[in-house]
């Protein structure tokens, strides 16, 4: 095997017999940075979507990150966290919960 040096666009082509085969098959790697899919039907979009274990899923497109107010980022050995949008800025506060009983 020929390791080559950098990052850039992959493409793996497994063959799968249904929806219930090509989700653990697409689930089965290391790394989430982004997952694609081609569908004509919206509850499998959906699904895929859901169901998918990755940072960015792109049905029926693909492409890399979009707009400012789209988070982007991976799972899995794609990364941690994420970039763009309101959820980048989580990390940099702390959620504290206050529970004040006032008066008798």
């Amino acid at each position: 095997m020929r390791t080559i040096s950098g990052l850039g666009p992959v493409l793996v082509a497994i063959r799968f017999r249904d929806e219930q085969d090509a989700v653990p098959i697409a689930n089965g790697t290391p790394y989430g940075l982004a997952a694609g899919a081609w569908t004509s039907n919206l509850g499998r979009s959906l699904r895929l979507a859901h169901n998918l274990h990755s940072g960015q899923v792109f049905v029926n497109n693909y492409g890399a990150g979009g707009g400012v107010e789209l988070p982007f980022g991976g799972v899995k050995g794609s990364g941690h966290g994420r970039e763009k949008g309101f959820e980048a800025l989580y990390a940099f506060g702390a959620l504290k919960t206050v529970a004040i009983k006032h008066g008798l």
